[in-house]
Formats: C-alpha cells, structure tokens, sequence
C-alpha cells in the first residue's frame, strides 16, 4: 500500500508540473511557441496524466476503504 501511495503522490506532482507548464506557455513569445510546437503534446499530456492519476488515486482508495486482502489473509 505504501507503495501505491507513493505512486499516487509522484504522479500528483507530475500531473501539478504540466498543469503549471501548461498555463506558463502563455507567457512565452509567439516565435518561440510557433517554433516549438508543442501545445497539442502538452494538452495530450495533461489529459492522459490527469486521467491516469485519478485512476491511480481511485484503486489506491478502493484498497484503503474495503481492504480486499485483509479477508484473504485470515483463512491462510
């Protein structure tokens, strides 16, 4: 569990990163961002990395409410 904790919260930064990454763009000159390109990889990012820690963040929950294992490990 820990480490599924773990996981969560490193995703979390991950996923804080591009969201503040995302919303700096804006900042940079034009030329640069023409030149670059990258604001559709950007958006992919953000949205699959959301998607993937909320997923992360869900079964990291559903082991901490309902504990499946906990059952198992009585009838060995």
């Amino acid at each position: 569990m820990d480490k599924l904790l773990f996981l969560s919260i490193a995703l979390s930064a991950l996923n804080i990163f591009i969201i503040v990454y995302a919303y700096s763009l804006s900042f940079f000159p034009v030329k640069w961002r023409k030149k670059v390109d990258q604001d559709t990889l950007v958006g992919l990012a953000l949205i699959f990395f959301t998607m993937i820690t909320m997923f992360v963040w869900i079964i990291y929950f559903y082991f901490q409410i309902f504990k499946p294992f906990d059952k198992i490990a009585m009838f060995t």
